[in-house]
């Protein structure tokens, strides 16, 4: 995530980590940014731990189920919710 964001190198973040398959359920923003014909793929979500009242940055990274290929990395905004 540094590589792609630098200026976020010194917050703190809580990481959680899942791979999933692609299904009819999966939110059309998250489909939108995977590439056609796979399977599986792995998302990395990054949470801003701070102690502000505002809603904490979350950056999301969408990987191949290795962990090896990129296919997204973006800011996500509180109005998408990707359950």
């Amino acid at each position: 995530m540094v590589d792609h964001y630098p200026a976020l190198q010194d917050e703190l973040w809580l990481k959680d980590v899942d791979t999933l398959r692609i299904s009819p359920i999966l939110h059309p923003f998250l489909k939108s940014k995977l590439p056609e014909g796979i399977e599986k793929f792995t998302c990395v979500l990054f949470t801003q731990q701070t102690d502000q009242t505002a809603a904490p940055l979350k950056v999301y990274l969408l990987l191949d189920e290795y962990e090896q290929s990129l296919y997204a990395i973006d800011l996500m905004n509180e109005q998408i919710a990707l359950h």
